[in-house]
């Protein structure tokens, strides 16, 4: 039996866009053509998760068209595809293309409010081997400054400059694994930018003006208190297949944050100019998250089974998948394949920039039993 594909709405979606706005000036009609794809991410809007994806050019295999298609995750929808390799049997992936910053000149009395930050294309499409863009797309990249900009502020460009000047919260993450980041939201970000980091729980621990001077906090919190700014995603995932027990993880994570407060205090005893508001602000997983969350607030842990690693940490065998999805988890997909109670987790993120087709079969998905 074949089910509706959530990836066959893209096409639907990519045929209403005019011509003029397909940068490789593709028609949109994809009559007689092979249905292709580019994996791009799953983006969060509105506590909600979107897969983002993008059409290729019709007739012409692998060429991007520029255009990318939001597709909202539906609880209990199918989700089916496949992977193309080319004749050395590796997979077609594309530069994700490169950030500016984006602000409104014309209405200064809006200026702080409408400063954001925008993707743009790559403009050759090109090809890559890893990473997520092409050597010309990183050094056009804007958003990549920002994290030093506190360091080397003349490095902005005007537009991220308007950006970093937004209001900026600092949030300690805990994860599954009882491991934490210290990291920052922007005015714009917030609460997304947690939504996107599959984190078992948070708080938001101090208020800035302007991002720089987060960043600043942010630096003191890694040097005084141990806490690192990155945690990686293969390392996200282990996480949530071996979850520590409830009552460990809110302790882990009180003491994370006692000692981020502490690093802040003794910020604000040597660095005066440092303006900072002290916050308590517990960051709530939304009901889209149920699913995958549900495993945490377990008394006894019963967390998403990992799947075999099979194609690069994907999750599935063979280049291929298709299950139900039920509840997402920054870039992680909870899943079955008809028996709601054999529960897996996917790791979107080995697909992230990868050309796909719809597939209308489920694939054999090795789970490994549980721990608990």
């Amino acid at each position: 039996m074949d089910y509706p594909n959530l990836l066959e709405t893209a096409f639907d979606e990519f045929s209403a866009v005019p011509a003029h706005d397909n940068n490789a000036g593709a028609t949109g009609n994809f009559a007689g053509a092979t249905q292709l794809l580019i994996w791009r991410q799953i983006r969060w809007s509105n506590r909600r998760p979107l897969i983002e994806v993008e059409p290729v050019v019709p007739a012409q295999r692998g060429v991007p068209s520029g255009v990318r298609i939001q597709i909202p995750l539906t609880p209990g929808a199918y989700l089916g595809l496949r992977i193309p390799h080319d004749s050395e049997g590796e997979p077609y992936r594309y530069c994700a293309g490169y950030t500016i910053g984006v602000s409104d000149d014309a209405a200064p009395e809006t200026r702080g409010v409408s400063a954001g930050i925008r993707r743009v294309p790559c403009p050759e499409g090109t090809r890559i081997q890893r990473g997520q863009q092409c050597p010309r797309c990183t050094a056009r990249d804007e958003f990549t400054a920002l994290h030093s900009a506190h360091l080397y502020p003349g490095t902005l460009t005007e537009s991220m400059r308007a950006y970093a000047m937004l209001e900026h919260r600092l949030y300690i993450a805990t994860f599954p694994d009882g491991t934490h980041k210290v990291g920052t939201s922007s005015l714009h970000s917030t609460p997304r930018r947690l939504d996107e980091q599959a984190v078992a729980t948070a708080t938001y621990i101090a208020l800035a003006p302007d991002g720089l001077a987060i960043r600043r906090a942010e630096d003191a919190v890694t040097a005084l208190a141990k806490i690192p700014q990155v945690k990686q995603l293969a390392s996200k995932y282990r996480a949530w297949t071996n979850p520590l027990p409830g009552a460990q993880l809110r302790t882990a994570h009180q003491e994370a944050v006692a000692r981020a407060r502490e690093a802040l205090a003794e910020l604000a005893r040597t660095e005066l100019e440092v303006p900072l508001t002290a916050l308590d602000e517990p960051w709530i997983p939304s009901l889209a998250m149920n699913r995958p969350y549900a495993a945490l607030r377990a008394q006894s842990p019963e967390p998403l089974a990992p799947c075999d690693p099979g194609l690069g940490d994907s999750g599935t065998e063979s280049g291929a998948a298709g299950f139900f999805c039920t509840g997402a988890a920054g870039q992680f997909l909870s899943a079955h394949t008809g028996d709601a109670d054999a529960a897996f987790l996917v790791n979107t993120a080995a697909w992230r920039n990868v050309l796909v087709e719809p597939a209308q079969e489920f694939t054999r998905v090795r789970v490994q039993g549980s721990l608990f």
